[in-house]
């Protein structure tokens, strides 16, 4: 999720710049290498399946990487192991996974989604599992803790309905206790679940949709029904994992499973969802979907009766963009949502090239009403309607820049949190940095190289004394430390979306694009579909470019904890 990135990273720049004498300022010859570099492009309205630039490519004019007096000069590194090719395929796994099997309903005058679940799982520890762990979202929209961003909007959702909860070895019936925090939910089991051993827990639920513009709530007509359901919790070394949410990024945290949905909406409503529509069809007043959402980590849907949409393709991906026709948010949205679905094909192009090929078979971006910037989930995004990002911005080089930019994040986050996982509550730089820095992957694919100037070592050298005592006293270095950890969100904020991905970028200064692009696909292939952690991300980096790296060293420890 991001919002404001770019404003909000000028202005924490330009106060530590002037806290900090040994930044020195911009000078008139920085200025022309920025406009130098700066590469006029042209809306690209064709939809096409094949890259036409190389992303790996800044510009036609190469950026002038020399620094300024206060930044070290970059260093030539070269990739000591074998790394993934440009837009190398990223395999689904065969490896045995979760099962859901869901049978769902929303229902538009209760403000409900319910139904059926089945969960097929088998405990992957070395423990004896004696209870599960759920979680379940949709209980916290009840007392403001999880309603948006405005401080003034009590959500009107309630405690999720679970009942009929059968463990399918013995079909014995389980009664669930929660925890003062309404999202964690225990099952208790009368067996317990031995190493290895597999069962099926079975339950019925109805969870109320709150009315608020949020990642789950409706809107001005449109649904986004997402964490709507109770899912299993991640099982760690240190047992259930169940660390609180923040709605501050992104805050979920499972295991990878395969989803098959059939989910009934009234029959005017039509549905973007994770995985892919195989059937459709409308009986007794319902348009009923089945929906295949293989190895994904969530299932989600948005839903409305007004959806317009437009649709496109990236090699064998299909992409929709959609708004709510009834509800502009300005009267400029068709063009809108044809910048888009540009900007769709422009991040899997990129981002293909980069990290590895998209994995999916399809990809939704929703355009409605929420309070954040956008937001990510399997396969699909939702980014704000509001008139700040859906209209058009005099001086921009690409309409729509911005809205782009934001659509750009969300897509990377498709595989920072979706194909590589992480616990964003306890590590929260893993997946937000790491999508922040998909902006400039994106940005360096369009050629617009002045927008991530602000986040360069010839504007902000990371690894400068001065600086980092300056971050150090905002608490927002070091940036690897859970959620909780921080002073405050704007600290969390500062840390995990504008100074990790400034030192993501500055690695790729000192290591080279080329390098840098190497060692994510190696971090990628090795933790797709997995839940990885920081001390996989360093162990993939030195394997790579070994340990003697001296800037690349200072860096490192001036941004982390080590």
């Amino acid at each position: 999720m991001k919002k404001l990135s770019r404003i909000l990273a000028m202005i924490l720049t330009g106060a530590l710049i002037l806290s900090c004498a040994a930044c020195g300022k911009e000078t008139e010859e920085t200025k022309k290498k920025k406009k130098k570099t700066k590469k006029t492009t042209t809306e690209a309205t064709e939809t096409t399946d094949e890259p036409t630039e190389d992303p790996t490519t800044t510009s036609e004019e190469p950026t002038d990487t020399t620094t300024t007096e206060d930044a070290t000069a970059t260093t030539s590194a070269q990739l000591l192991i074998d790394v993934p090719e440009k837009n190398c395929p990223i395999e689904i796994p065969t490896d045995e996974r979760f099962h859901y099997t869901m049978n769902l309903e929303l229902d538009p005058d209760k403000r409900t989604i319910g139904g059926h679940v089945e969960v097929e799982f088998f405990n992957y520890s070395e423990d004896e599992w004696d209870q599960l762990c759920l979680r379940d979202y949709s209980s916290l929209f009840i007392d403001g803790k999880a309603g948006g961003y405005k401080p003034n909007v009590t959500p009107n959702g309630a405690l999720t309905e679970i009942t009929n909860i059968t463990d399918g070895r013995d079909q014995s019936s389980i009664e669930y206790k929660r925890e003062d925090d309404q999202s964690v939910v225990w099952f208790p089991l009368a067996t317990k679940l031995a190493p290895d051993e597999k069962m099926t827990l079975s339950y019925d639920f109805v969870a109320t949709i709150p009315t608020v513009a949020d990642r789950y709530g409706v809107e001005k007509g449109v649904y986004n029904v997402t964490n709507f359901y109770p899912i299993l919790a991640v099982y760690t070394e240190n047992g259930w994992s169940h660390e609180e949410f923040y709605n501050m990024g992104e805050c979920f945290f499972s295991d990878i499973s395969d989803y098959d949905v059939t989910l009934s909406v009234p029959e005017d409503y039509t549905i973007l969802s994770t995985g892919v529509e195989k059937n459709e069809e409308v009986k007794d007043g319902k348009r009923v979907y089945s929906i295949d959402a293989p190895c994904v980590r969530d299932f989600v849907f948005c839903s409305c009766d007004s959806f317009k949409m437009v649709e496109g393709d990236y090699k064998d991906v299909h992409i929709r963009v959609v708004y709510n026709e009834k509800n502009p948010a300005s009267s400029t949205m068709d063009e809108c949502i044809e910048a888009g679905l540009q900007a769709s094909i422009d991040s899997l192009t990129a981002f293909g090239a980069a990290f590895g090929e998209y994995p999916y078979a399809e990809l939704d971006v929703i355009v409605a009403p929420i309070e954040a910037g956008g937001m990510e989930y399997p396969n699909l995004i939702i980014i704000t309607d509001d008139p700040y990002m859906t209209s058009p911005t005099p001086g921009e080089t690409v309409s729509y820049e911005y809205f782009r930019e934001v659509v750009a994040h969300e897509i990377g986050h498709q595989w920072f949190m979706g194909i590589v996982g992480s616990n964003s509550a306890l590590e929260p730089w893993l997946d937000e940095s790491f999508a922040s820095y998909t902006e400039i992957v994106y940005d360096s694919y369009m050629g617009l190289e002045e927008d991530y100037n602000y986040f360069s070592r010839e504007f902000m050298d990371l690894s400068d004394q001065n600086m980092v005592k300056t971050l150090m006293a905002s608490d927002i270095v070091p940036i690897n430390r859970p959620h909780y950890a921080f002073m405050d969100d704007d600290a969390y904020t500062m840390a995990a979306y504008y100074i990790g991905k400034a030192a993501l970028f500055q690695m790729e200064e000192i290591l080279g694009q080329e390098v840098m692009y190497g060692v994510v696909r190696e971090y990628v292939r090795r933790n797709a579909f997995t839940n990885s952690t920081e001390s996989k991300f360093f162990e993939v980096l030195y394997e790579c470019v070994g340990k003697d790296i001296e800037e690349l060293n200072t860096l490192i420890k001036s941004v982390f904890m080590s």
